[in-house]
């Protein structure tokens, strides 16, 4: 369950760190603006775990 949580929550930053490489393998201009969502997307994902205090999860069981 603590799995599925941490992948669910970064899964954007996966997403985007995905497109920003294969917009830099096709030499666009754009990989920046998805490298940049890619480390926002990650922020959030931390920030969501902490509001789900995933840390007492690991701690009971």
């Amino acid at each position: 369950m603590i799995a599925l949580m941490i992948t669910c929550a970064g899964l954007p930053s996966m997403f985007a760190t995905a497109c920003a490489a294969l917009l830099a393998l096709k030499d666009r201009k754009q990989w920046v603006w998805f490298a940049g969502l890619a480390v926002l997307a990650g922020f959030a994902g931390l920030m969501t775990l902490n509001m789900l205090e995933l840390w007492r999860y690991s701690v009971h069981y």
